[in-house]
């Protein structure tokens, strides 16, 4: 017969293993960074604020989508280099995207037709 204190100890590691699991795990798989679903379920809804430079170029159209075409493909931390974590609203104000980390010049602004 198994006695209650094997069984009550079964229980405390079963539990244990469940916490570190949900408790550590969680956060980590949460946090990918690299899909923009990640980025877009807080700033979906955010309204892109012009470039503080006026010849640097708008990448980013109202509707979340991009005026540059070539940069769809790109997850945000492609360009947005400087978050590194899922909290960063204290870590990242007044960051710009440096542009001169993929182009040989920093591009100047798009003229968009309709």
């Amino acid at each position: 017969m198994i006695s209650l204190k094997t069984v009550l100890g079964s229980i405390k590691v079963a539990v244990f293993i469940s916490i570190l699991t949900l408790g550590f795990g969680a956060p980590v798989l949460a946090e990918d960074l690299s899909n923009n679903t990640t980025c877009l379920d807080c700033h979906e809804n955010t309204e892109r604020a012009a470039a503080s430079n006026p010849d640097r170029p708008q990448v980013h159209n109202p509707a979340g989508g991009f005026f540059v075409e070539d940069h769809s493909e790109f997850s945000c931390i492609d360009c947005h280099t400087y978050i590194t974590d899922l909290e960063h609203e204290e870590t990242a104000p007044d960051h710009e995207v440096d542009c001169l980390e993929c182009h040989d010049e920093v591009p100047t602004a798009v003229i968009v037709v309709d």
